[in-house]
């Protein structure tokens, strides 16, 4: 079973050997040598990260976070009907192994990268990390919106997985009559909260409502995936697991079970933050994604360091504080 440990500060977590002083910034070859050897060149390829937006978003989500991320390189997608990607083709139900394979196709050579997604994102990078988790140097999931896991939740919680078909069904009402701009305001405060929707300006609202059909999609893919919670304890991969203290209760309860699950899983809370974090709280999350990517590199990376900021307003404490669970 898992229990809490005290609250950790971004630099109380085990680092990466210091014992090597070689480093390569942004991929370019750099030299070295001691009193007894030769000056040596390096050419040190940077880990893959790729990143996956939430439903009625796109790869230009994960700006901010690309750009803190100078030691590594970024591969942020679209999904089916955002930003580059066009429409589904309706051959069939879209599934999560259907978007997928986006993420199969940014990185077709085999090789290790980092996974990372958010809210629908994070749900697509778990079914990607359940199939392929040998692919995975990391696997990061914020608030992923796996709602068929709920499925399985105590009596206390069963509650929560009617809150998300009430919503899921009030965004189909909108797409059926074709008032796709009413059930995208559903949509819209949930996630963002009461009075989020009235707030966006008026082409901002038509952008949203174009997406109806999609995210239709994406909340019965979400919940009648077919995977049972028990069967993700195979993804042996080091997971951080991010979670606001305001979001909502399914996604508080998803990410808590997700933590009892996954084998290598470290669950943190954001304080104050809603479902929306890597766009609310960018600076609080992009640190411990960074941490993470930092923690979980290759081997043999010697990259230059990114500056990782351990005075953010993480977690419930007065500093950075962050909860972390971990298998006892």
């Amino acid at each position: 079973m898992r229990r809490p440990d005290d609250c950790l500060h971004g630099h109380d977590r085990p680092r990466k050997s210091e014992a090597t002083e070689l480093r390569v910034s942004k991929g370019h070859p750099v030299s070295a040598c001691d009193s007894n050897g030769p000056t040596i060149e390096i050419q040190q390829p940077l880990d893959r990260v790729v990143l996956v937006p939430c439903s009625a978003s796109s790869a230009r989500q994960w700006k901010p976070l690309a750009k803190q991320l100078a030691g590594f390189r970024p591969l942020p997608i679209d999904l089916w009907g955002h930003g580059n990607q066009g429409p589904w083709h309706g051959a069939g139900p879209l599934s999560l192994a259907d978007e997928a394979v986006a993420i199969r196709e940014v990185c077709p050579d085999g090789g290790p990268f980092h996974l990372l997604g958010h809210s629908y994102g994070g749900g697509v990078a778990l079914r990607f990390a359940l199939s392929h988790p040998e692919r995975l140097r990391s696997l990061t999931l914020i608030e992923p919106s796996s709602f068929h896991i709920l499925k399985t939740a105590t009596e206390n919680e069963a509650h929560l997985l009617e809150e998300i078909r009430a919503v899921a069904a009030a965004i189909n009402r909108g797409v059926l009559c074709g008032d796709y701009a009413s059930g995208m305001q559903i949509f819209i405060d949930y996630w963002g909260g009461a009075g989020s929707w009235e707030s966006l300006p008026d082409d901002k609202k038509a952008q949203f409502a174009q997406l109806a059909v999609h995210v239709a999609h994406h909340f019965w893919s979400l919940i009648e995936e077919e995977t049972l919670l028990a069967a993700y304890a195979g993804i042996d991969v080091p997971t951080l697991i991010l979670c606001g203290t305001r979001s909502p209760g399914p996604s508080r309860a998803i990410t808590r079970l997700l933590a009892e699950t996954l084998p290598r899983a470290w669950h943190r809370t954001i304080c104050n933050a809603g479902h929306m974090s890597p766009i609310t709280h960018p600076a609080e999350v992009n640190a411990l994604v960074a941490e993470h990517l930092l923690m979980n590199g290759a081997p043999t990376d010697m990259r230059a360091p990114i500056i990782v900021a351990a005075d953010l307003p993480i977690g419930d404490g007065p500093r950075a504080t962050a909860k972390r669970e971990r298998k006892s």
